[in-house]
């Protein structure tokens, strides 16, 4: 069962920026600026460029950290305080790590950082450039790291024997190729054509001188 810790309780925004209306006794939230429940000084960590004479914010200078220090974003209060080895901030830590945030009404800001925009477009040149391998038919095989170009995997593939081959790939050849007896035939055959043409053109010469013939003897 849950059991309220009023040592625990998260720090008043407002009173952070000295628009609290409330008291300390009086404000449900927390009005000690501790670091458990804090976050620090961006503008001092900024190499100590804070100009606020009266800054509730932390002044301490942790080294660079990693990451949304979940308990705190979540619960404004995280127990580890300066030893946390994640940044105390305002921030879903869901959208901070993976982009996407699956809470429905969630109302954490969701920050777009510059590392963030950085790693997403190096996974963009990242898939690009495998798709671009891909279609210029770069093949690489495994065991002795060779790389062949398509060129070289397409010869491959044409010495492949029938016993080597799969189902799907046979296949049928348009290409057809007449035989030597087929084109002595058809030469014979046209010869046979040409003689009795000859002989037919003769016969009707013949013929023809012998009609002059009789004309003149008549």
């Amino acid at each position: 069962m849950y059991q309220h810790d009023p040592a625990k309780i998260a720090i008043c925004w407002p009173f952070l920026q000295d628009n609290c209306s409330n008291t300390a006794e009086t404000c449900n939230l927390s009005h000690e600026p501790t670091p458990e429940r804090t976050p620090l000084c961006v503008h001092f960590l900024n190499k100590g460029r804070c100009t606020r004479e009266r800054c509730l914010y932390p002044h301490v200078n942790v080294g660079k950290r990693e990451g949304v220090c979940r308990d705190f974003a979540v619960l404004g209060y995280c127990e580890r305080g300066l030893d946390c080895d994640r940044q105390h901030v305002r921030e879903c830590p869901d959208f901070a790590e993976k982009g996407t945030c699956g809470t429905k009404g969630c109302k954490l800001p969701h920050v777009i950082r510059a590392n963030q925009k950085r790693r997403a477009a190096a996974d963009a040149a990242s898939a690009t450039a495998a798709a671009t391998g891909a279609i210029f038919g770069v093949a690489s095989r495994a065991g002795d790291g060779k790389v062949e170009s398509l060129g070289e995997v397409a010869n491959d593939a044409a010495m492949l024997t029938a016993e080597d081959g799969q189902l799907g790939d046979e296949f049928i050849s348009l290409t057809f190729k007449e035989s030597d007896s087929e084109e002595e035939s058809e030469s014979e055959s046209g010869d046979g054509d040409g003689d009795e043409n000859g002989e037919e053109s003769d016969g009707s010469g013949d013929s023809d001188s012998e009609m002059g013939d009789l004309e003149v003897n008549m």
